[in-house]
């Protein structure tokens, strides 16, 4: 593998949705069969040419491209336990409130619309 690019979290998110789309398969019958199998084909194949690949430049753009659009959703997935979280019903921001502390008022930073939640 000297040279090469190797398994970055694209590849991961790949290899997961090979197995969920497998495993939706597994239930289907007729022409979503037909349609899932070369979408499948098409993604592992994709996956070993972007682990093999030499032009590790561009793996490493197309990876960080990934890492910027997920960025959001795995922090949140992260302080899920500590954090619950809201939308302001005026401007939709997200906010961020700690986890058991009742019913509370919260201000949104950025239009300063108030609004009561249980947290």
């Amino acid at each position: 593998m000297y040279g090469r690019y190797g398994v970055d979290s694209l590849n991961k998110a790949i290899m997961i949705a090979v197995f969920v789309l497998l495993f939706i398969g597994m239930f289907t019958k007729g022409t979503v069969r037909l349609i899932l199998s070369p979408l499948i084909w098409f993604l592992i194949f994709y996956q070993y040419f972007r682990m093999f690949s030499k032009n590790i430049s561009k793996r490493y753009a197309e990876n960080a491209w990934f890492e910027s659009k997920t960025k959001y959703y795995k922090t949140r997935f992260s302080q899920m336990k500590e954090y619950k979280f809201f939308d302001c019903p005026k401007c939709h921001t997200h906010l961020r409130v700690p986890r058991g502390v009742g019913k509370i008022t919260i201000t949104c930073k950025k239009c300063g619309e108030k609004f009561d939640r249980k947290a």
